[in-house]
């Protein structure tokens, strides 16, 4: 039977969640600096920009031509992996959360600046947005509880008062599978079958 006692159920996701609130809002500053950083040095440095681009339509090109379910799939583990690394590698002082907010802010900003500049805001929008609502959200919720970590590991280092670092690791994959999986689902979902339709057209 469930009760809000228990470790799966809603009221302690949701009352996890707004423990992570003041890391979810720090992991959307890092991701927007990053994303400002790529945005004004492609305009500053279009040959650079040019190359980073290049390299990430490489690495777009190896999921163009698959069936929409293996595509969805190849989304979702691949979201679904990155998501799940950041998490358990965030006890190690939360540097690689960081490092990974402010890479996928980078080519965030580099993708839009791109796009504005070849097809207009709204293609940008319709590449974006129908799976980003969800996409986004999932992965920055990931690296929240992966910046939790690294401070809990931090406060520990120090010794600023108890810390258990394995209840703090499994109380934040239970919130990875129980709201952060299901999202990164959907959003794959949606991304194989609507905006890969819609972006083709």
């Amino acid at each position: 039977m469930a009760n809000e006692g228990h470790a799966w159920s809603w009221p302690e996701h949701r009352r996890y969640l707004r423990d992570l609130t003041p890391y979810l809002l720090a992991s959307i500053g890092v991701l927007l600096a990053g994303a400002l950083a790529g945005f004004f040095l492609s305009a500053r440095h279009s040959d650079f920009s040019s190359a980073r681009q290049e390299a990430l339509g490489e690495f777009v090109s190896l999921f163009i031509g698959l069936p929409r379910p293996l595509l969805a799939l190849a989304i979702f583990v691949n979201n679904a992996l990155k998501t799940f690394l950041v998490i358990l590698t965030g006890r190690l002082a939360g540097v690689l959360p960081l490092i990974f907010l402010l890479i996928n802010g980078y080519f965030l900003g580099l993708v839009f600046y791109t796009t504005l500049q070849t097809r207009g805001l709204l293609s940008f929008l319709i590449a974006i947005v129908p799976h980003g609502a969800l996409e986004l959200p999932a992965v920055l919720l990931g690296t929240a509880i992966g910046l939790r970590l690294g401070a809990r590991a931090i406060a520990r280092f120090i010794k600023k008062g108890p810390v258990d670092l394995s209840a703090e690791m499994a109380r934040g994959l239970r919130f990875f599978v129980a709201v952060i999986v299901p999202l990164l689902l959907v959003s794959a979902l949606i991304e194989a079958f609507i905006t890969a339709s819609i972006a083709g057209k």
